[in-house]
């Protein structure tokens, strides 16, 4: 009897030994993939942003995305305010204080070749704006993308409810890269509206993806764009938090990041760049339009959203305007607008005006981070 005791007392002491070296294990392993839970919480909601990892059940990107996969994803539609468009040429409209943040150069440290002579021609502001429809010239990158500041510039594959999707977007510095918020967000108010499966793809060319694939982590974008309604456009912003590649570098120490310029007048000229797919685009290459300051849409408040010439289609949402556009890094290619939205006529383009929430959202971007 004794015997037999100490026999089930013997074995119900080892499976208590193994269950605890298992869940050891379990925690162990979890906590190599997962930053602390009181740091995700402290960023859910941080000056008027709002965080995926807030929503229940929301999980960063998970299915691979196959090169078939990415070529099958529809550009996200390039979305059109309900409303009237409403024009007024009224560049300095105050919101806040105005700063400018340098760019920085990828570790390989190459230039883009020529970029210095394009810039004296072609970054001439207008003087007072222009009336609809206004001048541009678009051109598809001709140099390497693998340069700076090209290859800040790339793909973003994404889907949002059952359906796969692509925008355009760049790397800001840091974990973070910067894109339209209809991109991580559908902007109707519901936790089930965020971006999942997240991926980004810098220098993406025809097919090729020469500096990697890079998943996303965490979602961010403004609150007021997350709640919807008739003015939301004006807050259509987002960013995506990505993960480290395989040997543990960040997104910025690859391909070098856009500086950030914000508030200050608007009277500039821009490199809107980003991957049109949508007719008469493909989405292969990486596609350039240079424009200055047209118009402000007034239809919804300050801060006024900015207008340009543009013929950019679907799937070039979330691309970079470029303000001082250059080979070289510090005070210059400063992220200052993106590509966003029109009234159904591909002879202009919207972005939100960069003042005070615009900086607010890159700087809890830059302060986030991942694995």
């Amino acid at each position: 009897m004794k015997s037999k005791l100490f026999r089930y007392t013997s074995i119900f002491i080892a499976i208590l030994m193994l269950a605890g070296l298992f869940l050891g294990a379990m925690t162990s392993r979890s906590a190599a993939v997962t930053p602390p839970a009181k740091q995700a919480d402290t960023l859910a909601s941080s000056n008027g942003n709002v965080s995926a990892k807030q929503a229940p059940g929301w999980t960063a990107a998970t299915k691979a995305w196959s090169k078939e996969r990415m070529l099958a994803a529809k550009p996200y539609p390039m979305n059109t305010p309900s409303g009237e468009r409403a024009i007024d040429i009224s560049p300095d409209v105050a919101d806040g204080e105005s700063g400018f943040k340098p760019s920085s150069l990828p570790m390989d440290a190459r230039n883009a070749a020529g970029a210095e002579a394009d810039m004296g021609v072609l970054s001439s502001p207008s003087p007072l704006g222009y009336s609809f429809p206004a001048p541009f010239t678009r051109y598809n990158n001709f140099d390497a993308y693998t340069v700076f500041p090209y290859v800040t510039v790339g793909k973003l594959f994404f889907t949002q409810y059952g359906v796969d999707y692509v925008c355009s977007a760049s790397s800001i510095g840091n974990y973070a890269i910067w894109t339209a918020g209809h991109c991580v967000h559908a902007g109707d108010g519901s936790q089930n509206g965020w971006s999942y499966d997240v991926v980004f793809v810098p220098a993406y060319k025809n097919g090729n993806a020469p500096k990697g694939v890079w998943y996303g982590y965490n979602l961010w974008t403004k609150t007021a764009w997350f709640n919807g309604g008739a003015l939301k456009w004006k807050y259509d912003m987002g960013g995506v938090i990505l993960y480290t590649n395989a040997s543990g570098y960040k997104i910025s120490q690859i391909v070098g990041n856009l500086g950030f310029a914000y508030g200050g007048t608007r009277i500039r000229h821009w490199f809107q760049t980003g991957y049109p797919q949508g007719s008469p685009f493909t989405g292969k290459w990486q596609v350039i339009n240079t424009s200055s300051y047209a118009y402000n849409d007034t239809s919804m408040g300050t801060p006024y959203p900015v207008g340009v010439g543009s013929d950019l289609t679907g799937g070039s949402s979330g691309g970079p305007w470029i303000y001082k556009f250059s080979g070289t890094a510090g005070s210059t290619n400063y992220l200052n607008g993106h590509n966003d939205y029109n009234y159904g006529d591909y002879r202009e383009m919207f972005s939100p005006f960069f003042g005070t929430a615009a900086y607010d959202l890159w700087s809890t971007l830059l302060s986030d981070t991942a694995p």
